[in-house]
Formats: C-alpha cells, structure tokens, sequence
C-alpha cells in the first residue's frame, strides 16, 4: 500500500520534497556547525607579562560547565568589571586593553565561554546558554571578600554582549554595561553569518534556513531574545556600541540603543565606530574606543569614591 503510494505522483513529489528538506537540512547543520564550533585560542599572554596582579580562578556556570578565568587586582574597595569576549576568541583579547582601567583601580574579571579557551563544554549556542557563564562569574565575584561585588560593570562584544544582556535581567548588582556590537537574536546572526556576501536574492534562503536553527539548538534559542531582554535594562546605564564596517550591525545597535526607556535613575549612550570589538583596532578608532569605555565607567561606575556620577553622551561618528 505504501509502496504504491510513493510510485504514485503525489508519493513522488511528496519523496522529493522529503528529499530536499533532509538535504537543505543538512546542509544548513554542517553551516551551524561550522559557526558554532571555532577553533580554540589558547592564550598567547598572561596578565603576569603585563606585571599585573592577578589569581587564575576556576569556577563553574550556574549550569554547571567548568571554567576558567583570571581576576586582575586593582583597589580594594573599587568595583568589579567582568570582560566577556566574542565568538571564537578568549579572555586574553582583552590584555592589551585592562591596563588603564586596572591603573584607575578597578578589579578585572577576564573569563573564557565554554567551549572557548581554557574553559570545558564543546561548541557555543552563541549566547544563549552562555549566559549561565556570565551567571556563574557574577556569583562566584559575590563570594569574594576582598571584593565590593555590589558594585559591578561588564564589558562584553558580540556574544559576550548578547549573553551578558540575558544575564543581566537577572541580577541587580550589574549597573553598567557596555555592548559592543550586541545582536537582536541568533537566528538574525546566523542569517547575517552564513548568507554574508550573497546578492539579495540568495540572501532570501536564510528565512527557510532559519527552520532548521530552533531544532539545531534544541530549541534553546529564542527570536527577539537579546532584544527583548534589553528593553528591561532602563535601570541601568548603557553604552551601545555599533560597527560601521558592517552597516546592517549600525542599524541594529542603533534600533536596540533607540528601544531601551529613558530611565529616571539610569542612562543610555551611543558610540559608532568603523570597527568594534576589543581587538582590530587602529588609530583614532581605537583613541575614541578606549575613550569612550573610560568615559562610561568612570561616570557610571567610577574607582574612586569622591568621582562625580553623571551623564555623558556620545555619538561618535
């Protein structure tokens, strides 16, 4: 009975549909893959080449995946900045940039994701489940008595940004943020990922492709996630930072920067440069970077306890 079904023309079309799904889906899978599974970067410096003080600190994820971090000692007393970095890199991307702020007195918390590093896991949900390691450093921070963990920053670039956003709507102590190159959701990366290049036409495959990431991910990704979570975050003091070399990022930053509230107690800032992130910066990209990272943590979260909070505004362009 089945048999003649399939020899009949709708079991003919209906064996090459099933055909061509399995194998769009598969190929779509080996394409995830790929973006989920960057090599590994070991790390080429210690803070203790820089002569900074520091501990090497395993700790877990709230979900339970082993990691490993370093915490760099600046003031007793000063907050604490955790430093989370994007897909595919590692804690020591940040080394060339924690020595100023070390040097002002903040307490440094550099950490590699799982499956990134040094860190256990396999693969990355690209923020999703990371979140659980920005979790994990906040409450390991907190254990700490050397440490004023009720006043904490984070300074996170794409990934990082996008798990630190998720983290963030859950724990009050992190009063300011600076994200760099933050995503509305992962399906929007993936398309932007794995369609790249490709003239509109092709790039149009990416709303089918996207059938196949929930199931990848075991339906642990949600649309809108990141942008939704942000809008929660009126309470804290923001510093959006957005990628002109890669004007679909602008418009993005731009439209999460525009969708947070105006907060009574709290304030939001804006910052676009031609590039981003804690490395491939040059010259005065990287003046008004390091600047504007200043800037927003020591008016919103400053080391030394006689500096005046207020607000600043920047629009670099």
């Amino acid at each position: 009975m089945l048999s003649r079904f399939f020899r009949s023309g709708a079991g003919l079309l209906l064996l090459t549909f099933l055909v061509l799904f399995l194998g769009v889906g598969s190929i779509v899978a080996y394409q995830i893959y790929g973006v989920a599974h960057p090599p590994r970067l070991r790390d080429a410096i210690h803070p203790s080449d820089l002569l900074l003080r520091s501990d090497d600190i395993p700790f877990q994820s709230t979900d339970g995946v082993p990691l490993s971090g370093w915490l760099i000692h600046g003031e007793r007393d000063a907050p604490v900045l955790i430093l989370c970095h994007d897909l595919g890199e590692s804690k020591s991307v940040f080394l060339n940039s924690v020595v100023p702020l070390q040097r002002m007195g903040y307490n440094l918390f550099l950490f590699d994701f799982r499956g990134h590093g040094g860190s256990g896991g396999k693969g990355s949900t690209l923020g999703a489940e990371e979140r659980y390691d920005v979790l994990g450093a906040i409450d390991f921070l907190r254990t700490r008595r050397d440490l004023n963990s009720d006043r904490m920053g984070i300074w996170g670039v794409g990934m990082g940004a996008y798990a630190a956003v998720l983290a963030v709507a859950e724990r009050k102590e992190v009063t300011a943020l600076v994200l760099d190159s933050l995503y509305p959701d992962i399906p929007t990366y993936l398309n932007e990922v794995l369609f790249r290049g490709l003239p509109p036409a092709a790039s149009r495959a990416g709303r089918y492709a996207s059938f196949f990431y929930g199931p990848y991910f075991q339906w642990k990704i949600n649309r809108g996630a990141a942008a939704q979570a942000v809008t929660t975050l009126s309470d804290r003091n923001l510093l959006f930072i957005v990628r002109g070399a890669r004007p679909e990022s602008v418009a993005e930053g731009k439209d999460l920067y525009a969708s947070v509230p105006e907060g009574a107690q709290a304030d939001k800032n804006l910052l676009e440069l031609e590039n981003g992130g804690a490395s491939n910066l040059y010259a005065e990209d990287r003046r008004k970077y390091e600047e504007g990272l200043i800037a927003f943590f020591q008016s919103h979260l400053s080391a030394q306890p006689d500096h005046p909070a207020g607000a600043i505004r920047l629009r670099e362009r």
